[in-house]
């Protein structure tokens, strides 16, 4: 901690001319450390203040200080930096700017975009409950193992913004002659499902069903509740929801609308951004 005299002494000898250099470049060194403000002031000159444990700079008028950070916590925090909430970073319209944490622009952008991490073509399909790439989820939201048999399966809710993909593997039923698989909405203006959607055409007993199928822009309004995809035989077709401004909060699963237990298998949800509904 060093402060020292700037101002030249015509009258010095060159011993006390030698001192005064070595003083004012010790001083330079330290940042004009010290627990008081240096005597002599410049405009822009850095005070070390030990006392508030702040770095300081002379303003350009030369008749104050200006807090440049602190260091009281044994690292450097400058001044006048503020963290945005995550409301703030989310807000288009937010007049108060600061410096944004990667863990707040991350929610931020995981909540209005995509996944965090995914590829830059914001349209990617990804497991529905991915909060970032790399996190484990891999959209499984209901397996035969762990619930037993079940006459039908409901999705998670969909939320705005989002179209789906359901993919169903080695869905199963046990007995004698055929079944359908189907799929229905259900329709949030009415509070019911829409009439059954047939998946493919009939399937034997204890035979493994798979397929991926697209649920269309659920969330949109629509009068129509559409899918399409892979399957094995048969025809997908559109429900009717009574109305044009209908929309889809989630799906439901069954082997001939409801008529025999799910046996087997596991289900797995994916999303990708649309922009139409929210």
């Amino acid at each position: 901690m060093t402060q020292a005299t700037y101002l030249l002494d015509t009258g010095h000898t060159k011993a006390q001319a030698f001192a005064m250099l070595q003083g004012v470049l010790s001083a330079i060194q330290s940042g004009n450390a010290g627990a008081t403000p240096p005597a002599e002031t410049a405009a822009g000159m850095i005070w070390v203040d030990t006392a508030a444990h702040a770095l300081k700079m002379r303003n350009i008028a030369n008749n104050g200080w200006i807090t440049l950070g602190s260091f009281a916590s044994g690292n450097f925090v400058p001044a006048g930096v503020n963290r945005l909430t995550e409301a703030q970073a989310k807000d288009a319209l937010s007049e108060i700017y600061g410096a944004v944490t990667g863990q707040i622009l991350a929610a931020a952008i995981d909540a209005r975009v995509r996944a965090t991490g995914a590829p830059v073509n914001e349209a990617v399909w990804h497991p529905y409950d991915m909060v970032r790439v790399g996190d484990g989820a891999d959209g499984l939201f209901w397996d035969h193992s762990l619930t037993g048999n079940q006459r039908y399966v409901q999705t998670p809710a969909f939320e705005d913004g989002y179209e789906y993909m359901l993919r169903i593997m080695g869905m199963e039923w046990h007995g004698y002659g055929n079944k359908r698989p189907t799929i229905k909405g259900f329709i949030d203006q009415t509070g019911r499902f829409a009439s059954a959607m047939r998946m493919s055409g009939e399937v034997g007993p204890s035979t493994g069903f798979y397929t991926m199928i697209r649920l269309l822009f659920p969330r949109v309004p629509s009068p129509y509740f559409g899918v399409e995809g892979k399957v094995p035989s048969g025809q997908l077709r559109t429900s009717e929801l009574g109305g044009d401004n209908r929309t889809v909060s989630k799906a439901e699963i069954s082997w001939d609308n409801r008529d025999t237990d799910i046996r087997a298998g596991k289900m797995y949800l994916y999303r990708r951004r649309e922009y139409i509904s929210g």
